[in-house]
């Protein structure tokens, strides 16, 4: 490492590769701290060609996604089910999305899709789940979300879901800029480019999130399920 001053291009370059593809240092994810967030695995994305928005990586994930949800449950921590709605006649949503190519010609669906939340199997939220609607990419943009976690002492979130470089990357960053620890699932969130994919954990890894694999979060969970339990309840680590 050079002095203040005295860095030259070539080293700067290798500092920033070696920061995107730094691999992430394991943590433990108290149950009691942590919160799943499932973004967007509803039917216009994840139901085989339903719609012109359908991620095919999404319907591949989401049975070991639905892994995930099943280990948050039984450690009875919370878990979060955002779900994109424009049901208010596209009134909810930025207007904005109509001036970038991803939400041209979406007025030709605006009475068929995005209008009701519609989840399919393996991926329906249960009874103890709660569910979030938002009109734009982030979780937390014009919903409850940060309220809810603020309310129940949430220091962690895990993010998976659909798109990794849309809804799911924007739900990062911003719990990010609040406070939170974010573990980013590598295998557990998708888009429809794999390079892109790839370019977001980068970015993501080296500003924003722990980026993890789905057994590595697994592992995580079932340490931090054992830290608490011996230390009688108590949250692991302090607020975020």
């Amino acid at each position: 490492m050079s002095d203040v001053g005295s860095y030259t291009e070539e080293e700067i370059l290798s500092l920033a590769q070696g920061q995107y593809d730094a691999p992430s240092e394991p943590r433990p994810l108290d149950p009691g701290r942590t919160a799943l967030v499932v973004v967007d695995m509803i039917d216009e994305f994840v139901k085989p060609s339903w719609s012109p928005y359908w991620i095919p990586e999404a319907t591949r994930q989401a049975p070991r996604i639905r892994e995930v949800v099943d280990a948050f449950h039984a450690e009875r921590a919370l878990v979060i089910y955002l779900a994109y709605e424009t049901d208010l006649g596209g009134e909810n949503f930025p207007r904005t999305l109509q001036a970038v190519p991803i939400g041209r010609g979406a007025e030709e669906f605006e009475e068929e899709l995005f209008q009701s939340v519609a989840f399919s199997e393996p991926l329906v939220p249960g009874p103890l789940d709660l569910l979030v609607l938002k009109h734009t990419y982030s979780g937390f943009q014009g919903t409850p979300l940060l309220t809810i976690l603020r309310n129940r002492e949430i220091t962690d979130l895990v993010i998976t879901g659909t798109m990794t470089n849309y809804c799911c990357g924007a739900t990062a960053r911003e719990a990010f800029w609040h406070g939170f620890t974010v573990t980013f699932a590598s295998d557990l969130n998708s888009t429809d480019d794999p390079e892109l994919h790839r370019a977001e954990l980068r970015t993501l890894r080296r500003g924003f999130a722990r980026v993890a694999t789905g057994a590595e979060i697994l592992l995580g969970l079932q340490e931090g399920a054992t830290r608490r339990g011996r230390q009688g309840g108590a949250a692991i680590g302090g607020p975020a």
